[in-house]
């Protein structure tokens, strides 16, 4: 995403728990903490009623794994 947008990394990207500043948004806890792999799976439990958004993104997530392995 930072080649994309022309941005070069910074070791606060994956760090950006530990932030210090301010931040004043409903999710200011969930920005305190690291990404966590229990929370990978949880959309399942809506899955009976993603049927329409599977149709209308049609091969999209295929179409983005075979790109994101091609490199």
């Amino acid at each position: 995403m930072l080649d994309h947008c022309g941005l070069a990394f910074e070791p606060s990207c994956v760090e950006f728990h530990k932030t210090a500043r301010s931040v004043r948004t409903p999710s200011s806890e969930q920005v305190r903490q690291p990404i966590f792999r229990e929370g990978l799976d949880q959309w399942t439990r809506y899955e009976p009623w993603l049927a329409p958004l599977k149709d209308a993104l049609g091969d999209a997530l295929t179409r983005y794994r075979t790109a994101s392995s091609n490199g």
